[in-house]
Order: C-alpha cells, then structure tokens, then sequence
C-alpha cells in the first residue's frame, strides 16, 4: 500500500479525495494543513511518503512557487517520493500553463488538472 500526502487548501475537496483513495485500497492517505507553516514537508517526512498530492492556487500558501519549494524540501528529506500538482486549468489557465512548465523543467513528477474524474485520478497516482 502507497503513503500519499494530500496537501489541498479546500476542506470539502482534501476530505473527498482522501476518501477517494483510500477506499480504492492502494494508498494511505493523510491529510495535511495548509497554513503556511511547512507541514506538508513535515507529513511526508512522517510518513514516508511515496507521494504528495498539493493542489496550486492564486493564495500564497499553495502558490507555485511554494509548492515548488515544498518539493524541493521533501525530494532532499524524502528520497523518492513523487512530486503531484492538481490545478484548476479553467479557472487559472496562466497556473497551468506554469504547472506545464514546472513539469517540462523537471520539477515535478506529474500534475493533473481538476476536472478530471475521481477514478481516474486515482488510477493515474497508482500508476506512479
């Protein structure tokens, strides 16, 4: 069973998708705080995260740049585990073509836009 972090500034959404994953039966999901304050690094380093799902807003604490940094943390602290980006490709269609561009420049393992189905992000991040 895979450790995932999920690192999603909406509550509604970050309880969802926990839910959602866990049920499949592939993952451990823990839910983190987004607050600024590092613990999303923390959570993976406490865990041993395999992965780290963190959604990229407007908001500076899940800003790109953040969460860029935040990868860049947890690729030193925790070797292996893969680096996730979820973005809304409609409602911010400048981040995501940031995202696309963290992706190309090696930054990130992967990143899935919002509108995608909950099965499929499921199978997409057990796919890893």
């Amino acid at each position: 069973m895979r450790r995932i972090v999920v690192s999603i500034q909406n509550g509604l959404l970050a309880e969802a998708l926990t839910k959602l994953l866990e049920s499949s039966g592939n993952f451990q999901a823990y839910r983190t705080a987004v607050d600024g304050k590092n613990r999303t690094v923390q959570a993976c380093v406490a865990c041993s995260a395999d992965i780290v799902l963190m959604e990229v807003t407007s908001v500076q604490s899940t800003a790109l740049d953040t969460r860029i940094n935040e990868g860049k943390q947890i690729r030193e602290l925790v070797p292996g585990c893969k680096i996730v980006l979820l973005c809304d490709e409609k409602l911010s269609p400048e981040i995501a073509h940031e995202v696309i561009q963290a992706k190309r420049n090696g930054q990130i393992d992967a990143f899935y836009y919002s509108s995608l189905t909950g099965k499929y992000l499921v199978a997409a991040l057990y796919a890893l």
